[in-house]
């Protein structure tokens, strides 16, 4: 998803020059990265598609070298299966999130794996200095790894803000000033030379969370991002939901002007409150202070906030799962998860299914389930972001890619990064 800006080089294009992959294609592509090797009688069941249909889509793909044919695999009677796997090598992508203070970027290659992550300091914002720097870690991350400029699809980026008018144009929080209101879909493409697709980092987050997180478990979620700013997006029955704008997600608009806004601006003017303290959220994040009473008077004007916002999205969007994700440590999940609670009264003795009996959920490595019956309707994720290392996820269907929360499957990614949900024209 996201908007896009530039056009394929003609090897990532199918024959007819214009297309990268039909719908069909796509699910093929999608069903290999997803579900590793499968032969042709595997995919035909997955897809519900004629094994001849299976092989007339596949040859293509074998032209293109994006699909690998291995030797046929004995299992059982009948005519061995040849099972089929992506060339990992065949393309990758690079994800950026441009956050206030910093930018992370990450090569992926088409399996889904992340061949290199770094984050660096951005302490030059404006446009010229800051592309030239985004381009050059890109560059040192290909190098690193031996991925051919050639192969690179296209960049992906995520930008803390909100869209506003038509195209790319995003009105991000201070520090991004000079960001703001710019096309940056043209502007990047220009920079480098290739496609590049823009999503604020909630949304983005939300679909790689939906990919590679609890979107494995669940079709319906939402995502709580925490940064500079507070946001996040929102994904209903396994597709991503951006609304009219492209702003579904944004739930710091729920609550009312004289609250308390959750964000990480907040908690780090309240560490620095008695004079000194870090300068900046990375720096914070780096040493977090996890027992000052900054902290803990943070955590007690948060949960009004977050109760009403998880409360709201249990009532309007009825999801399976809500995930608090961004720039959030460790410590501070673990202390808002064990507070928050949802607003929902009973009629007749029973409450709206879920909404008062969600399991707990952290996220280091691996979604571990917490407390909870196993068969309530509402889960509550934790995505920890000890270390703020850039993920995305790249495939021909792509829907996104989520930073930080990369390296395993199910690991922890909050910030995100973009990368189009279709890499076709269609």
């Amino acid at each position: 998803m996201g908007v896009g800006y530039g056009r394929f080089a003609p090897q990532f294009l199918r024959d007819d020059g214009v297309r990268t992959a039909t719908t069909n294609e796509r699910a093929i592509l999608s069903a290999l990265r997803r579900g590793g090797p499968k032969t042709r009688a595997q995919l035909s069941r997955a897809l519900d598609l004629t094994e001849q249909s299976i092989t007339r889509l596949i040859e293509p793909l074998v032209r293109r070298g994006l699909v690998v044919e291995d030797r046929p695999v004995v299992s059982g009677r009948g005519k061995p299966g040849a099972p089929l796997r992506l060339d990992a090598r065949a393309a990758h992508a690079v994800g950026v999130s441009v956050m206030t203070d910093a930018v992370a970027a990450a090569i992926m290659d088409l399996s889904g794996a992340v061949l290199a992550r770094r984050e660096i300091r951005l302490q030059d914002t404006a446009p010229p200095s800051a592309f030239r720097k985004i381009l050059a870690l890109a560059q040192a991350l290909e190098n690193e790894v031996g991925a051919a400029p050639e192969r690179r699809l296209g960049f992906g980026v995520a930008v803390t803000g909100y869209f506003v008018g038509d195209g790319a144009q995003v009105n991000p929080p201070p520090g991004l000033d000079a960001w703001a209101l710019s096309p940056l879909d043209r502007l990047l493409s220009d920079a480098f030379a290739g496609p590049v697709w823009i999503e604020n980092d909630g949304a983005a987050a939300a679909i790689g969370e939906a990919m590679i997180g609890a979107g494995l478990r669940y079709d319906s979620l939402a995502y709580l991002y925490f940064s500079a700013g507070f946001g996040g997006g929102v994904i209903l029955n396994g597709e991503p939901m951006r609304g009219v704008n492209g702003n579904a997600g944004e739930f710091a608009s729920i609550l009312p002007s004289d609250w308390f806004q959750p964000n990480l601006t907040q908690l780090l003017r309240m560490i620095q409150e008695p004079g000194g303290g870090p300068a900046t959220i990375a720096e914070m994040l780096a040493a977090f202070p996890s027992d000052s009473p900054a902290v803990a008077r943070w955590v007690a004007a948060a949960v009004p906030s977050l109760n009403l916002i998880v409360s709201a999205i249990s009532g309007v969007l009825d999801t399976q799962a809500i995930v608090l994700g961004g720039r959030l440590p460790t410590p501070l999940a673990e202390a808002l998860a064990s507070r928050l609670s949802f607003t929902n009264p009973e009629r007749r003795g029973t409450s709206s299914p879920g909404a008062n009996d969600h399991g707990l959920a952290y996220s280091r490595r691996r979604l571990r389930h917490r407390g909870g019956r196993p068969a309530a309707a509402r889960r509550l994720f934790l995505t920890s972001a000890e270390r703020i290392t850039p993920s995305f996820c790249l495939n021909m269907d792509c829907v996104a890619v989520d930073l930080e929360r990369l390296g395993h499957k199910a690991s922890d990614f909050p910030h995100g990064i973009i990368f189009p949900r279709s890499l076709s024209l269609d």
